[in-house]
């Protein structure tokens, strides 16, 4: 587990990021593209290597 926003869930495996619904462990039908250590309604921070970089929140 990476990060927690609004009954999402994100982590990221070996096979890559993923995101949860909180309430029932289900995997949510798309895959977020990055797992965010940090996330709000505007952006989510990820680590790429040693930088911190910014996306675009998407709903």
């Amino acid at each position: 587990m990476t990060a927690v926003w609004h009954g999402r869930i994100y982590g990221s495996t070996d096979s890559g990021p993923l995101a949860l619904d909180a309430r029932t462990g289900d995997d949510l039908p798309a895959a977020p593209g990055i797992a965010p250590y940090a996330v709000n309604e505007y952006v989510g921070l990820a680590l790429k290597g040693t930088d911190a970089m910014a996306y675009p929140a998407v709903e």
